[in-house]
C-alpha cells in the first residue's frame, strides 16, 4: 500500500504517516509518530503537507490538537491534480523543445562524438563523407590497411560514387609498392609518402566541421568528431603533411 500511495504523488514520509491516520483515526502529532515509524520533527512536516493536500485536518480538544484523516477519495483528486499539473508541464517542455534543439546544434565548444564498429560501420562512415556539404573531403590514408577491409572492387566502386557527387578528395597515402601510376584516374591530385617515412595507425578525413579517424587493422572501428575548432586544428595539420609529401612526387 506504501508503494502505490506513493505512485499517486505522495512521499513515503507522507504515506506512511497517512496510512497511520487511516489504522488508528484521531490521533496525537506523537501518537502518529510511534505509529508510523517517523520521527516526530518528521511526523510535523508531513502533517503540514497532509492538510494542505486535502488529505488530513486537525481539530482541538482540551487544548490538545488532534489530526484526523481525511477520505482516501480525496486522493483521486490529488491525483487528478498531478495529472494536468504534468500535462501542463509536457506542453511547456513542448514549446521548450525547439529552442533546446537550436542550442544543442549550435553548441560550438561541445564536440559530438560518435563511434562505429566493423566493417559495417566504416562504410556507414564513408557513405557519410558523401554527403559533405562543400564538396571537399581531406583524407590521410594508408592504402594498405585499406586493403585489408576493403577489395580493390569496392575502393575503385567508393571512388566513382564519390566523384559522381561532385565531392573532391584531397589526400595524402602511403603504400608498401610505392607510388600509383598515373592511370589510376580516382588518384588524380594525391600526394604521396614513404610508408617507412609515415606509418600509420589510423586513417583521417577531415570534411565540413568533423574529424573522422578510421582503424583498418586489429579492432575495426571508427570515431567522428564533430567540433569546429578540432577540425580546424586538424585542417592545418593536413596541409603541413601535404606541403612535406611534394618532394616524393
Amino acid at each position: 500500500m506504501l508503494k502505490q500511495l506513493q505512485e499517486f504523488g505522495l512521499s513515503e514520509n507522507e504515506a506512511g504517516v497517512y496510512l497511520a491516520s487511516l489504522e488508528i483515526g484521531k490521533a496525537t502529532a506523537d501518537e502518529l509518530s510511534k505509529h508510523a515509524s517517523v520521527k516526530r520533527p518528521t511526523t510535523y512536516v508531513q502533517i503540514e503537507s497532509l492538510v494542505k493536500k486535502g488529505l488530513m485536518s486537525s481539530i482541538e480538544e482540551n487544548k490538545k490538537t488532534f489530526f484526523v484523516p481525511e477520505s482516501p477519495e480525496y486522493l483521486r483528486r490529488l491525483f487528478e491534480k498531478n495529472h494536468q499539473e504534468l500535462k501542463q508541464r509536457g506542453k511547456e517542455l513542448d514549446q521548450m523543445l525547439p529552442g533546446l534543439a537550436r542550442m544543442f546544434e549550435h553548441a560550438g565548444d561541445r564536440p559530438r562524438v560518435r563511434f562505429f564498429e566493423g566493417k559495417e560501420g566504416l562504410i556507414t562512415m564513408r557513405e557519410e563523407f558523401l554527403k559533405v556539404k562543400n564538396k571537399e573531403i581531406f583524407v590521410i590514408f594508408s592504402h594498405d590497411a585499406l586493403l585489408e577491409v576493403f577489395s580493390k572492387e569496392e575502393i575503385v566502386m567508393y571512388s566513382k560514387k564519390r566523384a559522381d557527387k561532385g565531392v573532391k578528395s584531397h589526400a595524402v597515402y602511403t603504400r608498401k609498392a610505392g607510388k600509383f601510376s598515373e592511370t589510376h584516374s580516382y588518384i588524380k591530385g594525391w600526394r604521396f609518402i614513404p610508408e617507412e617515412k609515415f606509418l600509420l595507425g589510423a586513417d583521417m578525413v577531415i570534411y565540413d566541421n568533423k574529424v573522422a579517424l578510421m582503424a583498418h587493422r586489429g579492432k575495426i572501428m571508427g570515431v567522428i568528431i564533430e567540433n569546429k575548432e578540432i577540425a580546424k586544428s586538424m585542417k592545418a595539420m593536413y596541409q603541413m603533411i601535404w606541403e612535406s609529401a611534394e618532394k616524393y612526387q
